[in-house]
């Protein structure tokens, strides 16, 4: 799943509002609430937001208009925010773009009325970061298969279901129905008391070396596809395996390996930010703000 900075953008957007209110009120001494019988003005309410995160809303301001200019120079269409946005309901699980800005605003707390909102102030600007940081990518085919020697082992992955059981009595019977040309999904519903996976037939999907407890991840490992393992023991009670597929050939990793490749040699985000920033023209107005833009580490 990709990365947002939402809980920045966040914090942007309400200190943005707070900053439009303080502009409409004419005298900013103005009491906006009493505690106690003390005066709490607007003045000492932003002053407090200015000094707390002041620096960091004003440089993520300017770093925005830095991007959506730059999304402009890259000619960043209405299609590929489409293609993000459809890449980003995948990754939550939602199809509607209604439910999505429903979870957008509740869950993680995004300053967005509209889908509109969100493609251009969340998606256009990460679409833009990707390619500045993928542009100087090279992936070529030995890199590829150098990589995959390498890393052949902890490459390979597993397709697999389990029942997982208490004891190692009730793993047998459960052996002897499969034997018998039982279900094993069925079985799985019936028998298994891991109630997350039985629900799908004790389906785990792919999985990798390391991913599951050291006894289950040994004999997962060691089957072949269509093998039914014989009881494992682990501290949650007695497994009954059965591996579906194997990921283990360079055709079958072939697009792991690309995305590896492509995460190693890309740039990182603060790398990104911190080329555009050095390369736009930024003229600060104000002195006081000036030792406030963080153009390099």
């Amino acid at each position: 799943m990709k990365k947002y900075g939402f809980a920045a953008a966040g914090l942007c957007g309400i200190l943005l509002m707070t900053a439009c209110g303080g502009e409409e009120e004419a005298d900013s001494q103005e009491t906006i609430a009493e505690v106690n019988n003390t005066a709490l003005t607007e003045e000492e309410f932003v002053g407090e937001l200015k000094a707390g995160y002041g620096q960091q809303v004003f440089n993520e301001m300017v770093q925005n208009i830095i991007i959506q200019d730059k999304a402009e120079e890259l000619e960043i269409g209405e299609d590929q925010v489409n293609e993000e946005l459809e890449s980003f309901k995948e990754s939550y699980g939602v199809e509607k773009n209604e439910e999505l800005l429903t979870m957008l605003q509740t869950q993680l707390q995004l300053p967005v009325e509209s889908m509109d909102d969100f493609k251009n102030d969340f998606l256009k600007p990460q679409i833009v970061m990707e390619q500045l940081a993928e542009e100087d990518v090279n992936i070529k085919e030995e890199d590829k298969e150098k990589y995959y020697e390498e890393n052949k082992e902890d490459l390979v992955s597993v397709k697999a279901r389990h029942i997982l059981v208490e004891d190692e009595e009730t793993a047998d019977e459960v052996i002897s129905e499969l034997e018998d040309d039982g279900d094993f999904a069925e079985l799985a519903g019936e028998y298994s008391t891991d109630t997350a996976s039985a629900a799908e037939g004790g389906d785990l999907g792919f999985f990798s070396r390391g991913e599951m407890v050291e006894a289950f991840d040994e004999t997962a490992f060691s089957l072949e596809p269509g093998e039914i393992s014989d009881p494992v023991e682990s501290e949650f009670g007695f497994h009954i395996i059965e591996v579906q597929e194997k990921r283990e050939s360079y055709e079958d990793l072939e697009t792991d390996i690309e995305e590896a490749l492509r995460e190693e040699q890309s740039k990182l985000p603060e790398e990104v930010m911190q080329e555009l920033m050095k390369d736009a023209n930024i003229d600060v107005k104000e002195s006081s703000y000036e030792d406030w833009i963080q153009s390099e580490e």
